[in-house]
């Protein structure tokens, strides 16, 4: 680096670099960004430029802080850009002077910021490949004691712990721990290929200086400290244990268990352990020793585990827990916390299942002890959701530790403090009155609700190991607040005991608990009304409890009614209603054959509950849906029409309100009550179906009515299903294009799809005029057309009977194909894809009426005739839309399209009308299939098209054989989308369809031979057009 002829011109950039420095930290320029930015700029060429060497070395020795740390900044910028152009002797001399100018601004008293700085350059030199410079920390360490650079092969000789840093002041060795600390941070950076090799040599050239600086640094703390001085600069110990947890990084990420050994750390590891005595130093020193305990390395050893017990129940670490019994959170009291919890899973199993020596039980009671601190946990209290999460982690290993094994030693000891645990966080579970909650934020709020959820993990995981006993537990809680009406304390119970349902419900473990709540005359005085009032929180719970219960009240039907009477008056509780419904719902339907003797007076209890601000769409279609469940036990039709003819009225009265609010000008309120009636006319058909009712009609008479009469359509039952007809033609009038009545009457509709007879059978007509009504493309289209598919598939067993429908259902598709091909800029992939899939579905059972299609319909006044027009036939227009979609870029239409050929090709081949639609369709199919695969397609199309493709040959080989020729012969013309001269050869054509017909359509082989072709054609660089 030959600095001689520049001087005039280097000055002239510092001054300039000074300048710009002075301007980046100008208070006054912060708030123009573009000016701060366009400084950086010029700040990052120049540290870039062939003078940067001279302008950092200029700047590093200014008064100003900025310019000095702007200058350290240089070196490191230089470094990294400029290290490849340096020689042997450059790097050498870099390293003296930057070394020089860090002994300088020590000795300086220079501050960390700027000190840190250098140490980073510095750092960054001994990262680079063969820099060369290898024992780092001692030569840094050297230099520092001399007052200037001394050269690596003259501190050879030089011990570091005995000469060089005893020779240091404090300020000297803080920076000599800076520079550690930084290099052992950036050699944790360098990614796995440095972990090998060179890197790895002179990071284990260096680890043992590391570990003896941090013992000597903690060695003079320990040692002041013991004196009875008080440590004033907590600085060194800081950053020595720093260093330490930085250098325990670097021996774990880069194998160097031999170069040190856990014995040759032990001066080291006990020095950060005894540093838990010093206040200013225990925070620091826990994080690190958490760490290594968690790892579970060789590094702490029986010693060390001993020590840092002492500790924790030494009067300086219970002080802790002191502080956090009266509500003293603080980051010190924590990290506390996670030291006990951690040295506590490192001896769980001596804790929890072996006898335990007094130093071990004074740590178990300091668990038992951590949910008693004040304050509602996750709000006030942070720490019991730490030692929640620890307990449920024992619960979970113990289970793994016992469960289907036959050494149960310790089991009762490991069940026993369970129990406790269970007991002790209880209180924590209690709910805040309303005067507390209303203090609360929505954090506030969601916090604790996250802790009554883990502990809802909690006991699932402690319930395998206890048992029943667990249930017993909160049972009794239960109970005996019931007596008091001590709401807070039974809500807790109740939440517990709700949570514990997926464990117990099913089977009758727990019955004698439930039995001792249920049947006891608090309870039923509460069911009752009879002078017990509770809280809305308790009865939430309560309510989301009942519901969780199906199977038990399933075999103790005597509760049913007294429990339904509950559910229902917490309907007219706004915090309730929705659970409440639910949990109606779920009862009437799991336990409908015992209720039947209840439904007039359920049906009374919604008729007074409709009218209340809480009968929401919701709360009414699951109450609606458990009443419908109970008409649907009743042993007579004339007896199920009583009851839905009363429910239905109701309806379609308000469905009348909704046409005329509608009508007035009244949008909102009219599609909200539209919305409603059809949701809950849904809701009671879903209710009606028995439980796993599939209603297979086998019957195969040619000349059956689909719709024959019954008592639903022409005795008394036909009023309540005009009533529902009424309620569906009403609202969809007025509202034929909302998507939530569109899907609110698909389910109307699907309700009666599974059944043979009953009030949701409607006439076929009904479903078609309903499906036609919704042109494809309005918002819900998919769900009308799955729909019409779910109505076909209903009928499936007797198609013929369908058959004007069915075909009254295919030309609605076809129009709309029609349409969008007569206005191509209208086309959407959702209309194609709901048109496609429902023709494909349609299929199998209903394809003779597809192909008969041959002519082209047309609309004369009110009566539909078949003529000849401007349009294609049927089969052959949407023959062609099928084509277009499959050739077109849009991939779900093209999936679509690819299922619909394959299910035409699996079609029986005595089918003529079949295959004459085939045989028609073939030249362009097989067009565009090859033109397809040869690169057109997304990849991930590929093994859609295959699937025609390999149909094609298998079913079609002699009729397709000329037609894939002629395909692969043309591609490179404009006809198939793609430029001459890309084309694979004629050679590559010819053998490619000769693999293709000797694969005879394999799957596999298909595959990979059209993937190859695929592939040959995409790398050949064709010019891809639509």
């Amino acid at each position: 680096m030959d600095y001689s002829g520049q001087a005039l011109d280097v000055q002239l950039l510092v001054n300039e670099a000074k300048e710009l420095v002075s301007q980046l930290y100008d208070p006054t320029n912060t708030g123009n960004p573009a000016k701060i930015k366009a400084i950086q700029e010029h700040l990052q060429n120049l540290q870039k430029g062939p003078h940067a060497w001279l302008i950092a070395n200029s700047l590093v020795t200014e008064e100003n802080t900025d310019l000095k740390f702007f200058g350290a900044l240089t070196f490191t910028v230089k470094i990294n850009h400029d290290w490849q152009n340096l020689t042997q002797e450059d790097t050498e001399e870099l390293i003296g002077r930057l070394i020089d100018h860090y002994v300088f601004l020590v000795n300086g008293g220079e501050r960390p910021l700027v000190i840190r700085k250098l140490a980073s350059s510095l750092a960054t030199i001994f990262l680079k490949p063969d820099a060369p410079w290898t024992r780092a920390i001692v030569n840094l360490a050297a230099s520092l004691a001399n007052g200037k650079y001394i050269h690596e092969k003259q501190c050879q000789t030089i011990d570091l712990r005995s000469t060089i840093l005893p020779a240091m002041s404090e300020s000297q060795v803080v920076s000599l721990l800076y520079f550690s600390n930084i290099l052992a941070e950036e050699v944790n950076r360098l990614g796995s290929d440095s972990r090998r090799g060179k890197d790895s040599y002179r990071a284990s050239e260096n680890i043992k200086d590391a570990f003896l600086l941090v013992e000597f640094v903690l060695a003079q703390l320990l040692h002041h400290d013991a004196s009875g001085r008080s440590v004033s600069n907590e600085v060194p110990g800081t950053e020595a244990i720093n260093s330490y947890q930085s250098w325990i990084y670097v021996r774990s990420l880069f194998q160097l268990h031999e170069t040190i050994s856990a014995t040759e750390l032990v001066p080291a590891t006990s020095c950060v352990i005894q540093s838990l005595k010093i206040s200013s130093l225990a925070k620091t020193a826990t994080h690190i020793l958490i760490d290594l305990m968690c790892w579970q390395d060789s590094i702490l050893s029986s010693d060390h585990i001993d020590s840092i017990l002492d500790y924790l129940i030494s009067d300086s670490g219970t002080a802790h827990i002191a502080s956090l019994m009266e509500g003293d959170f603080d980051d010190e009291n924590i990290t506390f916390l996670e030291l006990l919890l951690a040295f506590s899973t490192l001896k769980q199993k001596q804790l929890l299942t072996q006898p335990l020596d007094q130093k071990h039980d004074r740590v178990l009671a300091l668990l038992h002890t951590l949910f008693r601190a004040p304050g509602y946990a996750a709000v006030d209290d942070t720490a019991s959701p730490l030692v929640l999460e620890w307990w449920t982690e024992v619960a979970d290993d113990l289970q793994e530790t016992y469960l289907g094994s036959d050494d149960q030693q310790g089991l009762e000891s490991a069940k026993q403090n369970l129990a406790r645990a269970a007991l002790d966080c209880f209180d924590k579970l209690k709910y805040p009155s309303s005067e507390e909650l209303q203090s609360w934020g929505d954090d506030d709020r969601s916090e604790f609700g996250s802790f009554r959820r883990d502990v809802c993990d909690f006991l699932l995981a402690i319930y395998p190991i206890l048992g029943v006993d667990l249930v017993q537990v909160f049972q009794a809680q239960a109970r005996s607040s019931l007596e008091r009406q001590d709401w807070r304390t039974f809500e807790a119970a109740i939440f517990c005991i709700a949570q514990l349902s997926e464990a117990v419900d099913e089977n009758q473990h727990a019955d004698d608990c439930l039995n001792s709540i249920f049947f006891c005359n608090e309870f039923s005085r509460l069911c009752e009304g009879d002078g017990i009032m509770i809280p809305d929180k308790a009865r939430q719970t309560l309510v989301d409890m009942l519901g969780k219960y199906q199977s038990y009240f399933e075999r103790t039907h005597a509760l049913l009614p007294r429990v339904l009477t509950f559910l229902f008056a917490s309907l007219d509780v706004a915090s309730c209603a929705s659970t409440a419904s639910k949990s109606i719902s779920y009862l009437c339907k799991s336990c409908r054959n015992a209720l039947t003797i209840e439904l007039p007076a359920f049906i009374t209890q919604f008729e007074q509950f409709r009218f209340k601000s809480t009968a929401t769409t919701h709360t009414m279609e699951k109450v609606l849906e458990g009443i419908a469940a109970i008409i649907q036990t009743l042993p007579s039709d004339k007896e199920k029409a009583h009851f839905l003819e009363r429910i239905l009225k109701f309806f379609q009265e308000q469905a009348d309100m909704a046409r005329q609010e509608a009508a007035s000008g009244l949008a909102e309120p009219a599609c909200g009550r539209a919305h409603m009636v059809l949701r809950c006319v849904a809701s009671i058909g879903r209710g009606l179906r028995a439980d796993g009712e599939i209603v297979v009609d086998s019957s195969s008479g040619k000349d059956e009515d689909p719709y024959p009469p019954t008592f639903w359509n022409t005795g008394d039952g036909a009023v309540s299903q005009n009533l529902i007809m009424q309620c569906i033609r009403l609202l969809m009038t007025e509202f034929p294009f909302d998507v939530a009545i569109i899907e609110a009457t698909c389910d109307i509709l699907k309700a009666g799809f599974t059944e043979k007879t009953g009030p949701y059978v409607l006439p076929p007509m009904v479903t078609v005029d309903f499906v036609k009504s919704i042109p494809l493309g309005t918002p819900g289209t998919d769900m009308v057309m799955g729909t019409a598919s779910a109505f076909l598939a209903s009928h499936s067993a007797h198609p013929h009977q369908i058959r004007d429908e069915t075909v009254a259902l295919i030309i609605h598709v076809y129009e709309t194909f029609c349409w969008v091909q007569e206005k191509p800029e209208l086309y959407d992939p959702e209309i194609a894809n709901s048109g496609i899939d429902f023709l494909t579905r349609l299929l199998p059972k209903y394809y003779p009426y597809l192909f008969a299609l041959t002519f082209t319909p047309q609309e004369t006044g009110d009566a539909r005739v078949y003529v000849a027009g401007q349009r294609p036939p049927i089969v052959q227009a949407i023959s062609n839309f099928t084509l277009f979609s499959l050739q077109g870029p849009e991939p779900i239409p093209l999936r679509s399209a690819s299922q619909f050929w394959v299910s035409i090709l699996n079609l029986p081949v005595e089918a003529e009308a079949v295959q004459n639609t085939i045989r028609d369709a073939l030249p362009a199919l097989c067009r565009i299939l090859i033109t397809q695969v040869a690169g057109r397609c997304a990849r991930s199309d590929l093994e859609h098209l295959c699937e025609v493709l390999r149909r094609v040959i298998f079913k079609q080989q002699g009729h397709a054989r000329p037609h894939l020729s002629s395909a692969l012969a043309d591609l490179g013309n404009h006809r198939t989308g793609q430029s001459h001269g890309h084309a694979p050869s004629p050679e590559e054509r010819q053998r490619f369809l000769a693999s293709l017909l000797a694969a005879r359509g394999t799957r596999t082989q298909t595959v990979q031979l059209a993937r190859s072709f695929w592939v040959k054609c995409r790398g050949a660089g064709f010019d891809y057009i639509g």
